[in-house]
């Protein structure tokens, strides 16, 4: 009997490790889903990154654009405050000359109305009657020279006559000359006047456009400040949100370097380990004793409680798991199937090891072939009858305890007439191990596919 519930016990252990790669396969699948969540928020995220980058660059080209034409109106400025303070000195200058010469034209107007006083004070006293006559004679002279000038030019053709006839020339007074004289300066001093005035006039308007260009330039400084205001901003957005990625790709990180155990057990409290109390195996039709070593061996039915679990939907859900898995790999370089494949390689050597240790030499067996039947109705209610409660023990206690079992007894491979045949739950697990195989083939497969197109793109 000892016997009997030890092999019930290795039977319901190696359903636990049949749940647990279920579970296994499920919280892998979830876990890759949240991760291809991540991975599309931290994809954003980089675009946002690289958008804001390019937004920087340009406005640090723009500023440095808007400092070189800064530096230019700068020099400039300073140029035109050199010429404005040239053209100062120069209007101060001109201004004093322009005062000069006023003052010196308005002495020689001063003189001027002298010399015309003393004109007319000249021209009111009588004169004397030699001078009379020398008027009359000049007067009556002038028709007749007039009548020589006509002649000269008309009839006469002797030039030394004529020259004779011109040479006496009238005498003209020194106070006229010097009137004529005093005008003529006059002339050139009121367009010197004007021409100081139009200047000027210039001057101003070049000191007015300098003066609103300072104020303009003045303008563009102040703008400079909120340019670079701005500039900073951005700069402290960029580098919070690269601290964002880079927090993001640390949490990736430590997902991906979970330990097994906490990757089996990471969502769920230790009070939801399965705990499978142990049931007896009715078997209604004649079973088969081996006797080796003091020990009874039968097969347990629990083969026939796994055809509960359809192997065609496991299949299937393994296979989606692997494609998206697949697609997952094409889209990031990492998978998290390699951890699972050690627990299932693990698993695999362990029994391995326990169907080693069960098989039983040739000569300690009898004639009669072990045999189970389809289990009855009550045996089918007490094994469906699974409880879950809280185990005191590490997440994998329940491997442990049934590499442990089997040291105490032993199972037997069942053995028909046609030969040898295989349990249920070895066939589920090959196959288990045949897709995860493929899977590895196509990600590895994938992987030389990118790093081909990859090094394509390089070249």
């Amino acid at each position: 009997m000892l016997t009997d519930t030890i092999v019930e016990d290795f039977e319901l252990h190696l359903h636990l490790a049949a749940e647990l790669g279920k579970t296994l396969l499920n919280r892998n699948t979830e876990l890759e889903e949240a991760l291809q969540q991540m991975y599309a928020t931290n994809q954003e995220q980089i675009q946002e990154i690289d958008y804001l980058t390019k937004q920087v660059e340009l406005l640090r080209e723009m500023n440095e654009q808007h400092a070189k034409v800064y530096e230019q109106l700068d020099s400039t400025a300073r140029d035109l405050e050199v010429s404005n303070q040239k053209l100062v000195v120069e209007s101060k200058v001109s201004h004093q000359k322009i005062l000069g010469l006023t003052e010196t034209i308005e002495s020689l107007q001063s003189h001027v109305e002298d010399i015309q006083k003393q004109m007319e004070g000249l021209k009111k006293p009588e004169l004397d009657p030699l001078e009379r006559d020398a008027q009359q004679r000049a007067l009556n002279s002038l028709p007749c020279l007039k009548e020589l000038y006509d002649l000269r030019k008309y009839f006469v053709y002797d030039h030394v006559f004529a020259e004779k006839i011109t040479s006496t020339e009238v005498s003209v007074s020194p106070m006229e000359e010097e009137n004529e004289q005093l005008k003529k300066t006059l002339n050139t001093l009121q367009t010197q006047l004007t021409l100081e005035r139009q200047r000027r006039a210039t001057i101003e308007q070049e000191y007015s456009l300098v003066l609103r260009e300072n104020s303009e330039l003045e303008k563009d400084v102040s703008h400079l400040d909120n340019y670079k205001q701005c500039i900073q901003e951005l700069e402290t957005e960029v580098v919070e949100l690269r601290q964002k990625s880079q927090l993001d790709n640390v949490f990736v990180s430590l997902v991906d370097n979970l330990l097994p155990e906490s990757f089996l057990f990471a969502g769920k409290e230790s009070s939801d380990i399965i705990h499978v109390p142990a049931t007896k195996a009715h078997l209604n039709g004649p079973s088969s004793k081996l006797e080796a070593d003091g020990t009874v061996l039968k097969r347990s039915s629990s083969e026939t409680m796994l055809k509960i679990v359809s192997d065609e939907d496991l299949i299937q859900g393994h296979e989606q798991t692997c494609i998206r898995r697949a697609e997952a790999v094409r889209k990031r370089g990492i998978s998290l199937l390699n951890e699972v494949d050690e627990q299932y390689n693990a698993l695999q050597l362990k029994y391995e090891e326990l169907l080693k240790k069960c098989q039983i030499p040739e000569g300690s067996l009898t004639n009669k072939a072990v045999q189970t039947k389809h289990p009855s109705p009550h045996q089918s209610e007490n094994a469906a009858q699974y409880e879950r409660t809280p185990s005191s023990g590490e997440p994998g206690a329940g491997i442990a305890e049934l590499a442990a079992t089997t040291t105490q007894g032993a199972v037997v491979k069942t053995t028909g007439p046609l030969g040898i045949a295989q349990p249920e739950y070895k066939v589920l697990f090959k196959e288990i191990f045949s897709c995860i195989k493929k899977t590895k083939d196509e990600i590895d497969q994938h992987r030389m596919k990118y790093k081909s197109t990859a090094q394509s793109q390089k070249m």
